[in-house]
């Protein structure tokens, strides 16, 4: 269902903190496949291949790194993270929760906290549907998931 992008601009052990986090949801089928998109790194090779995520070789900013990794996502979904932000261990159940109903919205994944702490913070992932990213002109800029989601005028998901 969900292919999740991560670039591979963090160290091996954030990506692998990462990885942990995603495997409930790949076993119980929410997460089809991770794409691992950047440049080979020592330990990244041993890391993908335990973990069973592909990896896409790609240069650039992460707007590149990002399109990189959604040019082979095979997923009805996307799912971008920033591996330097992990994730809250409570992310499935909105996730799941926009999934169900929202009408096929993109989503804007915020962490939790106050409503000036979320505007001003960097978001932790989107979610977007595979077919409107490739509508659109992708991930683009110093801040891609922000571009993509305000020109797909995507939810703000608290997780």
């Amino acid at each position: 269902m969900i292919s999740v992008i991560l670039p591979a601009v963090a160290p091996a052990h954030a990506l692998a903190q990462l990885l942990a986090q995603l495997v409930p949801a790949a076993v119980d089928g929410l997460v089809k496949e991770v794409v691992i998109a950047g440049a080979a790194e020592p330990g990244l090779e041993a890391l993908i291949e335990d973990s069973g995520a592909r990896f896409v070789a790609a240069a650039g900013d992460r707007g590149a790194l990002l399109s990189a990794g959604a040019a082979v996502a095979r997923g009805d979904w996307i799912l971008t993270l920033d591996p330097s932000r992990g994730l809250p261990e409570t992310w499935r159940g909105p996730v799941e929760a926009h999934l169900a109903g929202g009408a096929g919205a993109a989503a804007l994944l915020l962490a939790p906290g106050g409503w000036l702490a979320r505007l001003n913070a960097a978001p932790l992932g989107l979610l977007v549907r595979r077919r409107d990213y490739v509508a659109t002109s992708g991930f683009a800029g110093s801040a891609p998931e922000k571009a993509l989601a305000g020109r797909l005028k995507a939810r703000r998901v608290k997780v």
